[in-house]
Formats: structure tokens, C-alpha cells, sequence
């Protein structure tokens, strides 16, 4: 059985299927074909009108039953009116576009009929295998080109050196997204395969490879963020499972493989052990010159102080953040971020920069609301926890990859508790025995 919106649990209207399609293609979309992601958001706007008109009578959803939801329209309206002290309105109408999900989602929630309900948990499983299908795609498009690489070597048709194993790691390896967000993707999956009991339909191979195939993809983005999110994830997932000794141990035993096989590619790989030496090196002088991740975020996020230095409480406007943001590049000399023109590498440094503290408030206040309702919600936390670390280290709430993902899925997990409050799901292990 599947928590749903309404006094059943499975969707009998015609409407409720389609949406629940519809939101299923959104996310196959995000997952596998970013390009279809803004087609797929206004077919479910369109059906979600459609469903309000047909049900006009019926009462509405108030606001406040979604803090979350709320506040991330806050701070889509913040960045409205941060256009009032911009002076690149161009750079400003974009950023406003790509942010867009902040707002769309809360409305969806609003304007929901509450009558109407969709299969949630159905949605996020097939979240869960899309992301599956992902890595399994990526890793046979790896192994495709290791091998042609070596036959062309083998053929003398290329010079004879080792083939080139970086196939298999970051932006060579993650296909549809930036490896950073697929990392955090498939930290999202493995927590949801857990957390909404998708697990419980499945024998212990099926799990096994699920849980394995997430735990690889990760590894293989080569993200930092990624495998510290991992291990919070099955740290979490293992403390919701202390009643489920049925995929506890399996959890456990694969998590301890995984753990196994990210020490071998440290010691096989220097593409692997590299991320990690650059993290330390970064802790030195910083080196204008260098291209090293872990450097370039140090010297962005100097610079998002100093412009949040200069306009704490306002921000230098919606539109400007950019602008400030390469004059400061150009005036510490750093090569690579004025080159490439990159953004704060932190949503909170990048949202006070923006729109002063205000708007860094804001941010704080959406991944606090998640955390607060993760006291009852395993999979609010999860979002929560996701949020917070990804926002520390990246700027999501600027590429439509972050933004679609958190507005998606903030809305789902909304959605899911709407027809009890009392509960996140009979599947879900940290609710007391009442609430199974």
C-alpha cells in the first residue's frame, strides 16, 4: 500500500493517474533528459489548473500548512524585489527564469484540490530507478569507450600508453548532469529506496543491486560532497531500519563493501586520491593560478564576502550579483573564476551576496524548516540534510538541476503527508508502531 492524498490509497480518477504520469515523466526528466525537465513542469501545471477548475468548490490548502513550501516562495518573491537595485536587469529576468520552480511548486501545493491525490511513493521509486538506470547507462558508456580506447592502443592506432581510466570518473562519467548533482541524486534515491519502503517489494538480490548500483554511482562522480552525503544518508538510513533487521544487515554489509571498494580506488586511482590531496592542499596560501576545485572554491567564496562586505543587509541587487562577483575575480587576480565566470560556489554566500542578509536568511530558513520537519518526517530530513550540505558547497538554487530538484521535491514530500499530518507513511521505520 501507498500513502496518498484523500480517503483512498490508489488513484481511481482519470486525473489522478495522469498526474501521477506526469509527475513520474518530470522525474525521469530530471534524472536522464534535463532538456524536457521546463515541457514536463507545465504539463503539470496545465493539469493541476485543469483539476482546480474542475473542482472550484472545494476547499483550498492554506500556506502556513507548508513552511517550507512558503518560504521557498519568500525567497523567490525576495529575489522580485532584489530587481528594484539591480542595474543588469538582463542578468536579473534570467535568474528569475531559472529560479523559477521556487515559486511554481508552493503553487501547485496551494492551488492543490485536496480531494485529488497522487501516488506518491510510486513517483519517488521511479526516482529511485531512473537514477538506477543512470549509473547502469553511464558505467556501460564508460566501459564503451575504456575499451575502444584500449583497442585503438592495442592497433597501434593510438600512441601505447595506459588507457585513459578517467572514462570512469566525473564529467566523463555522469552523462545527463553535473557530476556533483547526479552524486546527489543518487544520495536522494538511496535514502528514498529506505525511507518510503520501496525496499519491502523486492528480494534481497534486487536490494542488493539497488543499493549497490546508487553506492557506485556516487563514487564514481568523484564529488567530495557526494561520499560525505553518502555516508549521512546510510548512517540515517540504518538508524530508521533498527526495527528491520530484514535490510538492516543487507544495508550494512553493503555499505561496509562500499566502503572496501572507495579504499581501492584511492589506492588505484590518482583521479580519486586526488580530490582528496587537493582538499588539504587547499587549506595553504591560495594559488591565483590554480584550476583544482577545492582552491577555486576558496577563492569564490572570498569574493562573495567581500561583496557581501560591501552591501551586508541589501546585497548589491538580483541582477548584479554576477557582475560584482567577476569584478572581485579581476581584482584578486584569480584566473580560472574570471575565465570561466563562476558563481559563488555556496547557495547561502551566493543568496546573502545577492540579496544581504535578508536573503542569506531566507536561505537558512528553508533548510531549517526541512530539518524541523524531519523530526517526524524521515524523508524531510533527508531533503534537509541533502540541502544543507549541497548548498554549502554549491550554488543550487542557481541551475535549474538544484532548483527543479528541491522545488519537486519539497512539494512531493508535502504532498505525501497531506491526507495524515500525523505521519510520513506506514512504510516508514521511524514512525512508532501506532503510525505502521
Amino acid at each position: 500500500m501507498s500513502p496518498s492524498i484523500g480517503p483512498e490509497i490508489a488513484p481511481t480518477r482519470l486525473e489522478d493517474r495522469v498526474m501521477t504520469f506526469l509527475v513520474m515523466v518530470l522525474m525521469g526528466a530530471l534524472v536522464l533528459w534535463p532538456n524536457a525537465v521546463p515541457l514536463s513542469i507545465a504539463l503539470v501545471a496545465v493539469t493541476v489548473v485543469l483539476m482546480r477548475l474542475r473542482s472550484a468548490d472545494r476547499s483550498w490548502v492554506r500556506p502556513l500548512d507548508a513552511p517550507t513550501l512558503m518560504l521557498l516562495a519568500l525567497f523567490y518573491g525576495w529575489h522580485l524585489v532584489g530587481m528594484a537595485w539591480s542595474s543588469n536587469m538582463t542578468y536579473g529576468l534570467f535568474d528569475l527564469e531559472v529560479k523559477a520552480s521556487l515559486l511554481v511548486f508552493p503553487v501547485f501545493f496551494w492551488v492543490w484540490p485536496k480531494q485529488h491525490r497522487i501516488d506518491v511513493d510510486r513517483v519517488l521509486a521511479l526516482f529511485c530507478w531512473v537514477n538506477v538506470l543512470a549509473v547502469a547507462l553511464c558505467s556501460a558508456v564508460a566501459v564503451w569507450r575504456f575499451a575502444s580506447e584500449l583497442h585503438l592502443r592495442g592497433q597501434g592506432l593510438l600512441p601505447a600508453d595506459p588507457a585513459y581510466t578517467n572514462h570512469f570518473f566525473e564529467s566523463r562519467f555522469s552523462l545527463f548532469l553535473h557530476p556533483g548533482y547526479m552524486a546527489m541524486y543518487l544520495c536522494m534515491a538511496l535514502g528514498l529506496w529506505v525511507l518510503t519502503g520501496a525496499w519491502r517489494s523486492h528480494g534481497r538480490s534486487t536490494n542488493a543491486a539497488v543499493i549497490g548500483a546508487l553506492l557506485l554511482g556516487v563514487m564514481l562522480c568523484n564529488s567530495k560532497m557526494g561520499w560525505i552525503t553518502a555516508v549521512l544518508v546510510i548512517v540515517q538510513a540504518i538508524m530508521a531500519l533498527h526495527k528491520e533487521p530484514v535490510l538492516r544487515r543487507p544495508l550494512v554489509i553493503m555499505a561496509a563493501v562500499g566502503a572496501l571498494a572507495f579504499g581501492g580506488l584511492l589506492i588505484a586511482f590518482p583521479t580519486v586520491s586526488g580530490k582528496i590531496t587537493q582538499a588539504f592542499e587547499a587549506t595553504g596560501a591560495i594559488d591565483p593560478t590554480s584550476d583544482q576545485s577545492s582552491q577555486l572554491r576558496r577563492m569564490v567564496w572570498k569574493s562573495a564576502l567581500s561583496v557581501i562586505a560591501e552591501a551586508p543587509i541589501l546585497g548589491v541587487g538580483t541582477g548584479d550579483v554576477k557582475d560584482a562577483l567577476q569584478t572581485r575575480f579581476t581584482t584578486f587576480g584569480y584566473v580560472v573564476p574570471a575565465a570561466k565566470h563562476m558563481n559563488a560556489h555556496g547557495q547561502f554566500l551566493q543568496s546573502a551576496a545577492a540579496l544581504g542578509a535578508i536573503g542569506g536568511a531566507l536561505a537558512l530558513g528553508v533548510v531549517v524548516s526541512l530539518l524541523l520537519s524531519g523530526r517526524r518526517d524521515g524523508l524531510a530530513m533527508l531533503l534537509g540534510l541533502l540541502t544543507l550540505l549541497n548548498w554549502s558547497v554549491e550554488s543550487m538554487a542557481e541551475v535549474q538541476a538544484g532548483v527543479v530538484f528541491l522545488g519537486s521535491m519539497a512539494w512531493l514530500i508535502t504532498l505525501r503527508k497531506l491526507g495524515d499530518p500525523s505521519r510520513t507513511s506506514p512504510h516508514d521505520p521511524i514512525q512508532p508502531a501506532p503510525h505502521r
